[in-house]
């Protein structure tokens, strides 16, 4: 077995356990038991769209439940706030006007109109509508429910003092099979992320974070049993060393 299908079952394997404990495969970017993982399932969805997953491989991720669309993905993040909303409040009546609340309320409005102009499929009304969700809200004030008070009331924001020492992101773009571009928000795109963009409708390709502090990446363990080290400064351009790891696994090398 090769090191590449190695590493993709040790990370399904650590997929499979995650669903086992959350019931679904929407890993956070940030999950702290396992940070690759959450990047790991990203590029999935990146690799099957560019044709590079196996039938037995899509198979398996299907088993899981697994979401290949980034719009489905958020249909189901908000789809879970709006239960818990339920759950507290007794109703789906979200309020768009308290900023507690005020991108769920627009998810929630934006429901109704897709509805109301037949976009919004059968199967999404009906997991809806198992929450107690009204398609209509106007009417009979006695029908109109309310927040708490304590919910309801805040004051006006107050204007937020510029950061005096903003952090820059470093990223590293898949923008192809095995091609990598890395770009920090900072000056001109790179020529590869602008052509992605433009072909993918601006929506952004898979990611991984790079660490915003020197690190020591370990490559490998020589013949003599000594870890081969890879300096990185957490500014500059990653070695070319790092790259090809990543370019073969999908992820940064383990850190010292």
């Amino acid at each position: 077995m090769s090191r590449v299908a190695h590493f993709w079952e040790k990370m399904y394997a650590a997929l499979e356990a995650y669903w086992r404990k959350a019931g679904t495969c929407d890993v956070p970017a940030n999950y702290a038991p396992n940070p690759a993982l959450g990047r790991w399932v990203a590029v999935q969805r990146f690799r099957r769209k560019q044709g590079q997953l196996s039938e037995e491989q899509i198979t398996l991720l299907d088993r899981l439940g697994f979401i290949w669309s980034p719009g489905d993905l958020s249909w189901e993040r908000c789809f879970r706030e709006l239960a818990v909303f339920r759950e507290k409040h007794g109703h789906c009546d979200v309020p768009t006007q308290n900023p507690q609340y005020r991108r769920l309320g627009g998810w929630v409005a934006n429901q109704r109109h897709r509805k109301k102009i037949g976009k919004l499929s059968p199967e999404r009304v009906a997991r809806l509508e198992s929450l107690g969700f009204r398609w209509s809200i106007y009417g009979s004030k006695s029908k109109r429910r309310m927040i708490e008070p304590e919910e309801t009331t805040w004051s006006a924001p107050k204007p937020k003092a510029k950061p005096r020492d903003a952090r820059v992101e470093h990223r590293l773009y898949q923008v192809g099979p095995e091609q990598y571009v890395q770009y920090d928000g900072q000056g001109p795109m790179p020529p590869a992320l602008a052509q992605y963009l433009k072909r993918h409708d601006d929506e952004y390709p898979p990611f991984i974070l790079l660490p915003d502090e020197p690190v020591r990446f370990i490559l490998a363990v020589n013949g003599f049993g000594r870890e081969r080290i890879v300096r990185w400064n957490g500014k500059s351009q990653l070695p070319e060393d790092v790259l090809d790891y990543v370019r073969e696994n999908g992820c940064l090398p383990p850190r010292k």
